[in-house]
């Protein structure tokens, strides 16, 4: 099993693979809900994430059902 040591202001995380994958699935889905909390669960625990500085309503918005990758924006 992969893992990685991350540190974010000075606090090291060690992280697994899918531990990594799980916390880019939280972001995601956290971007898709603006301030709402999100779950996934981790090999190493639990991940939350909430996207907390959209207050303006400019942040990227995400296609479920595009499969080419395409971000979409509101601009």
């Amino acid at each position: 099993m992969n893992q990685f040591e991350v540190t974010i202001n000075g606090t090291t995380l060690k992280l697994t693979a899918e531990d990594l994958a799980a916390m880019s699935t939280a972001m995601i889905d956290a971007m898709r809900t603006p301030s709402e909390k999100t779950f996934r669960r981790g090999s190493t625990g639990n991940i939350f994430a909430k996207l907390v500085n959209n207050q303006s309503g400019s942040a990227q918005r995400f296609s479920k059902q595009s499969s080419t990758g395409i971000v979409e924006t509101d601009c």
